[in-house]
């Protein structure tokens, strides 16, 4: 999700004067939002630094927030409640590819005994859609909503690597290349070269970047009536299934599984 960006006369200047904008909401969304920053708990100067909002601002925000029990506080420092689920639930229950989407994931997981995921690019991470778990693979558990930096992924590279090249500068301005495993590519040349090489080949597999003993091969998805490009992932550990393997073993099960969600 975008807010109307920052700009030098202040944030929604482009929207002053708009009867119908309500400056509040954009607000009390965007500190919503700032949680997403992999951080267990923030203060109101965290928050604030994040969303460039002024402090009284974020405390107000927060103070809404917590009446309707979306957040909850505890020595100076404000965490998401569940109720805050309840928002993200309206869109996943909304969206009709998704319960469609599920058996299929089922099948390609009982088909190649691992764990298979959909998911789409938002910001600088990819967002579950839908997940199928294995009871042999059970590394993590995600379920729908839950978010994985692009970059160190299979899912991510497939899906930056078909960005438009305006849209890919700008994402490698402001990410940053952290190392989540003795393997994670944290320089950006080798990272675009690792793109490129998954637009030319039609998928990205990534070996133990994201975590150890985790390697996954993704395929891109534009499924008619969804403007968006999804992608379809299969996760192994290496120590069943070498890298090296991974795409003779998978990915003609992935294709057929991802013919079959073009036509839901």
């Amino acid at each position: 999700m975008k807010l109307p960006n920052a700009s030098s006369t202040g944030k929604y200047s482009e929207l002053r004067g708009d009867p119908d904008f309500m400056l509040s909401l954009a607000r009390g969304i965007e500190v919503l939002l700032a949680f997403s920053e992999r951080k267990s708990a923030a203060s109101v100067a965290d928050l604030a630094a994040r969303t460039q909002l002024d402090r009284a601002v974020v405390r107000r925000c927060l103070y809404t927030l917590e009446q309707l029990e979306m957040v909850e506080r505890s020595d100076g420092k404000y965490r998401l409640k569940p109720q805050v689920l309840k928002i993200g639930h309206a869109y996943f229950s909304s969206e009709a590819i998704i319960t469609r989407a599920q058996p299929l994931l089922d099948t390609l997981s009982e088909q190649v005994h691992t764990n298979c995921a959909l998911a789409i690019l938002n910001d600088e991470d990819v967002v579950y859609l839908v997940r199928s778990q294995s009871k042999k693979l059970l590394p993590q558990s995600l379920g729908m909503g839950s978010r994985l930096p692009a970059y160190c992924t299979s899912l991510g590279r497939v899906l930056l690597a078909n960005l438009p090249e305006e849209e890919l500068n700008l994402y490698m301005a402001k990410i940053r290349l952290e190392p989540y495993t003795e393997f994670t590519v944290t320089q950006e040349p080798a990272l675009r070269a690792a793109l490129q090489a998954a637009k030319a080949d039609g998928y990205a597999i990534v070996d133990q970047e994201m975590g150890l003993e985790l390697s996954g091969i993704a395929i891109p998805i534009q499924v008619p009536g969804y403007e968006f490009l999804m992608a379809l992932s299969v996760t192994s550990n290496p120590k069943y299934v070498h890298t090296n393997e991974i795409k003779d073993r998978y990915l003609t099960d992935m294709l057929a599984t991802a013919e079959k969600l073009r036509r839901l």
